[in-house]
């Protein structure tokens, strides 16, 4: 045989793959896309469900989701990370056992031939496979519902992610928030209609009709329609204190 001929067969290898890797990768961002998608959205509700707030009158662009998704996913990954790191004892105490018990199921059993036992040899042929397929059957009833509940529970581990990452996200905020304005990081804002102020808090959402804040005065939050309705920052830029000291 040539070495061209020899070639023929890698050069197809090659030449299948690729097709198989875009769909492979495509499939991936598919999955990767809708994933982010719920867990984007879950989070923004759980938010403001913290808040008792109605998510139906705040409602977000697809990029807006996908984008809040991603903070939510690195945002677990982060308190998963902690959470691993503060308990590495039991950490190391499952890996123990886990290593043991894979040792165990390894393990070769003295006597065991991988033979039928001799009862079920000299057995009819009709009887053996009778209990042939009792015990696939058997098998295939217990697999199914477990194979069920795996499912099930993968398809609910981006829900919980999103829930999780929504309420950790706004009792962050809270604890900033019962600071008042003064104290808290998070910048406040003045809510003023036809001069008047209406409210002073921080705002928790916003859309085109209305926005939600958590009052600092009230401690609870509030929605209002925006129609005639100012927004004003209680707090200077950054930039413009910077200017104003290099002024003097």
């Amino acid at each position: 045989m040539s070495h061209t001929e020899e070639n023929i067969p890698s050069r197809k290898w090659v030449a299948l793959s690729w097709p198989t890797a875009l769909s492979l990768i495509t499939a991936l961002v598919a999955a990767g896309t809708v994933t982010l998608h719920l867990i984007g959205d879950v989070r923004h509700r759980h938010y403001l469900k913290y808040w008792h707030v109605d998510a139906g009158l705040f409602p977000k662009a697809a990029d807006w989701i996908l984008i809040n998704g991603y903070y939510g996913v690195v945002d677990r990954f982060i308190a998963i990370l902690a959470a691993m790191l503060g308990n590495l004892h039991w950490l190391a105490i499952a890996t123990v056992i886990l290593g043991v018990y894979f040792f165990i199921l390894l393990s070769p059993t003295a006597g065991a031939s991988g033979e039928a036992p001799a009862w079920l040899q000299r057995a009819p042929e009709w009887r053996r496979r009778l209990i042939r397929q009792l015990l696939l059957t058997a098998l295939f009833v217990s697999v199914v519902p477990c194979a069920l509940f795996l499912l099930t529970a993968f398809m609910a581990v981006p829900a919980a992610l999103g829930e999780t990452a929504g309420k950790a996200a706004a009792e962050s905020e809270a604890v900033e928030y019962m600071k008042g304005c003064q104290a808290s990081r998070i910048p406040c804002v003045e809510l003023q209609r036809e001069g008047k102020t209406i409210a002073t808090g921080f705002v928790l959402d916003s859309s085109p009709t209305h926005i939600a804040i958590f009052d600092a005065q009230a401690q609870r939050a509030r929605i209002l329609a925006l129609e005639k309705l100012e927004v004003l920052s209680n707090r200077m830029p950054p930039i413009k204190e910077r200017v104003a000291r290099e002024s003097f």
